[in-house]
Parts: C-alpha cells; sequence; structure tokens
C-alpha cells in the first residue's frame, strides 16, 4: 500500500510542478521599437531660389539642391547633426560677378555651383500621435550652418552660409523609416557679396 502511495504522491507533485518548470523556461517576448531613435543618416533633394545675389548684374538665380545628412538623437525632441548639400545655380548669362580681374582672370559669367558644409541642430516643438497613441508627426525648427566653396572662381567668392526653417516629419510603419519636407531661409555671406534665398527641401531619413 504504501509503494502505491508514495508513486500517487510522487506523480501529483510532478504535475504542480510541471507548468511552473514551463513558465521558467518560456522565453522572454521582444517587443520591437514603433519608431527607431537614435543614431539616423538622411538624404535630401529639392529646389533653390536666390532673389539677391553678390556682384555686378546681380538678379534671380534658382537651381537644384541635393545632400546628404547624418546625426543622432538627442531626446525625441532634440537632434544634432552634420550636414553636406551641393546646389546648382543658373543666372542670367550677364550676371558678371565679382568683376575683379585679379579675383577673375577668365572672366567667369552666368551659372555657379556650391558646395555647403556643416553642422545643424534640430527642435521638435509639436507633435502629433497616431490612432493607437504612437507620436509619428513632428513640427520642427532648424538652423544649420558652416563654410561655402563656390565655382567657377570669380562669380560669386568662397565664405560661409547659414539656413533657418520650419519642417514636419513624419515617422512611417517601417519603423525605420521617416520622410519629411521642411522650408529654408539661406543665405551665403562672402568678402565679395551677400546671396539670400530660399530653398525647399523634401528629405528621406533612416534610423539605425
Amino acid at each position: 500500500m504504501r509503494p502505491v502511495l508514495a508513486s500517487l504522491l510522487a506523480l501529483g507533485l510532478s504535475t504542480l510542478a510541471a507548468p511552473a518548470a514551463a513558465a521558467e523556461v518560456q522565453p522572454n517576448t521582444v517587443r520591437l521599437n514603433e519608431v527607431e531613435r537614435g543614431f539616423w543618416v538622411g538624404s535630401t533633394v529639392g529646389g533653390v531660389v536666390y532673389f539677391q545675389t553678390p556682384g555686378e548684374g546681380a538678379g534671380i538665380g534658382s537651381g537644384a539642391l541635393v545632400g546628404v545628412e547624418a546625426g543622432f538623437d538627442v531626446t525625441r525632441t532634440l537632434q544634432l547633426g552634420l550636414v553636406a548639400w551641393g546646389q546648382a545655380i543658373g543666372a542670367e548669362a550677364d550676371y558678371k560677378g565679382i568683376t575683379d580681374t585679379e579675383l577673375d582672370p577668365k572672366g567667369a559669367r552666368g551659372d555657379f555651383q556650391s558646395l555647403l558644409a556643416g553642422a545643424m541642430l534640430r527642435w521638435s516643438f509639436l507633435r502629433f500621435a497616431d490612432d493607437n497613441g504612437i507620436d509619428r508627426t513632428f513640427l520642427y525648427v532648424r538652423g544649420a550652418g558652416g563654410p561655402a566653396i563656390s565655382r567657377p572662381v570669380g562669380v560669386i567668392g568662397d565664405g560661409f552660409w547659414g539656413a533657418a526653417g520650419l519642417g514636419v516629419e513624419y515617422f512611417t510603419r517601417l519603423r525605420h523609416f521617416s520622410i519629411g519636407l521642411e522650408a529654408n531661409g539661406l543665405a551665403m555671406m562672402t568678402d565679395d557679396g551677400d546671396a539670400y534665398g530660399v530653398a525647399v527641401l523634401p528629405h528621406l531619413k533612416y534610423s539605425f
């Protein structure tokens, strides 16, 4: 009789212990972030119009601006980063620019191209959540600036540039990707004069 009772008792204890043991070995469920934050890279392609250009024959110039950017999300609303933009500006054929024979021995005229590199800071001041309560749409302000190099020599000199503007960014349901649009006031400041304009820049960003 005692062996039978011992066997039943052992079977009961093992039955009670089985769920607990199974719970211990069950792997933890991994929850993915709805929106990824951290290091990111992005690209932008847009248009730019300069309402003022320096030098003789100053007038309106317009063209395309393309660029790459990289940065880091300090917080959900604050970003720091680096930018490298290139622009190709079409100006009137009679735009003479600097008109200095020492700086411009070949008498360059008309169109010019620029490389704009520097740092940027972006702050989101307003955000909107989707139906699931996930913040996906952000309104932000951004400032950027750095050195500027322009060619051909003699149309517009080298110097510095600065930009400030307002934009909107939407974090898609693909987690790592976001898209956006911003409008910037853009200025180039050189020893031979300044250029002031506006740039409209759609962008695509990937967050790691």
